[in-house]
């Protein structure tokens, strides 16, 4: 059936908990698809601070055909470290997000980037589905009152669109996520040493040994609920060191995933002498091994490498699980270039109401830092990844 002939009529009908939304909205997604409720109501559950949810159903001729997810994030002076700004900038940072009130509507995820915000069904055109899409967000937009607008992660069969028919959203440059494809020879760690070059493999040793001694425990559902906080303090250690820092998680974000998924999400615990140092989790896809949150003791982390040896037994697990592709995600891409990692880059694009603020960071966008491109030269193997898969 086309949804989406001529003379269609296109509505838009927001929900603000998914306690209200209509019985129709789980009827047209898939089975265990993200935006089921069951899964939407997780984050509810585990009160993210400053973050509130909308779901737009998009109706066509009375029959609904797309829902799509949206937070809404009240912008705080703590979501960005000033350690690096000067004085002037500073103050200007405190007093805009004191007295701005400025909210962000985010279509797409903050914390997650595996997982897909908006759907549709039916056979309707590319072009269709994308004014669909833009409804929703406009919709969502006016109803939140937000400032601007960040499309995150966008579907790739959107991102032309995005692109060539949304002038007023900006694609943000350098928008990568760190990935790994795995030679099908490898069958242990000593496989991904040999094919290191020299100097590579001194480091590769040298951060290793510093790992010897540790524990590393799988968690359970109980376990992870019994630690919960000592979870959420390694990982504020992290938080606090980032420069940007939209939204927070809480202690209950990760138990409650865990409890939803068991088997796809993995925790594991770190400790030297039973005190905890460090932990990583990954979501275990049927095609890959994804990074997910991690943190760690920062006072410790010189002297036993953590951050490194999280990312080599991230490799670790990826080979003895036998997935094909490791997915590290968007940050410290010097590090984990050095690993081995290649970019791909990722669609986000963002829309500001404010001329003046619009323009600053069009201009910030324009003049990126070429220290970030440092990680371009990192090739840790001796032959090139392409040359491995064959």
């Amino acid at each position: 059936m086309n949804f989406c002939r001529n003379k269609s009529e296109v509505t838009v009908q927001l929900f603000d908990r998914t306690k209200d939304i209509l019985p129709v909205w789980n009827e047209i997604l898939p089975t265990n698809h993200f935006l089921q409720t069951a899964h939407l109501n997780i984050y509810e559950q585990a009160e993210l601070p400053d973050i509130s949810y909308l779901y737009a159903l998009v109706w066509v001729n009375k029959e609904a055909v797309a829902a799509a997810y949206f937070q809404v994030i009240n912008i705080r002076k703590y979501h960005l470290n000033t350690f690096e700004l000067n004085s002037y900038q500073k103050l200007g940072w405190q007093l805009f997000a004191n007295f701005s009130r400025t909210k962000l509507l985010v279509s797409g995820h903050l914390f997650r980037h595996d997982i897909c915000s908006f759907y549709w069904r039916g056979n309707c055109s590319m072009f269709d589905v994308f004014n669909m899409y833009k409804l929703a967000i406009v919709a969502a937009q006016k109803k939140a009152c937000t400032q601007a607008v960040l499309v995150k992660d966008v579907n790739n069969d959107l991102t032309p669109y995005f692109q060539h028919y949304a002038p007023d959203f900006l694609q943000l440059r350098n928008d990568i996520s760190m990935e790994f494809q795995l030679p099908f020879t490898w069958k242990n760690m000593n496989d991904y040493e040999q094919s290191l070059k020299h100097k590579y493999a001194q480091r590769y040793r040298k951060i290793r040994n510093a790992w010897c001694g540790l524990t590393i425990t799988e968690l359970t559902v109980d376990e992870t609920e019994n630690n919960k906080k000592t979870l959420y303090d390694l990982y504020m250690q992290v938080s606090d060191k980032q420069s940007v820092r939209l939204g927070n998680l809480t202690q209950k974000y990760l138990p409650l995933l865990k409890k939803k998924h068991p088997d796809e999400l993995r925790i594991w615990m770190v400790k030297e002498q039973e005190k905890p140092v460090a932990f990583l989790s990954a979501w275990v896809h049927p095609y890959a091994f994804d990074m997910f949150y991690i943190g760690f003791d920062y006072e410790q982390n010189e002297r036993l490498q953590l951050y490194f040896n999280i990312l080599f037994f991230s490799m670790e697990q990826t080979i003895t699980i036998g997935k094909k592709k490791l997915i590290l995600g968007r940050t410290a891409l010097e590090a984990k270039a050095r690993l081995g990692c290649s970019p791909r880059y990722l669609s986000t694009y963002l829309s500001i109401r404010n001329p003046l603020v619009r323009k600053v960071i069009f201009q910030l966008q324009q003049n990126i830092s070429s220290k970030e491109g440092e990680w371009e030269n990192r090739h840790p193997f001796k032959i090139s990844t392409s040359l491995m898969k064959q």
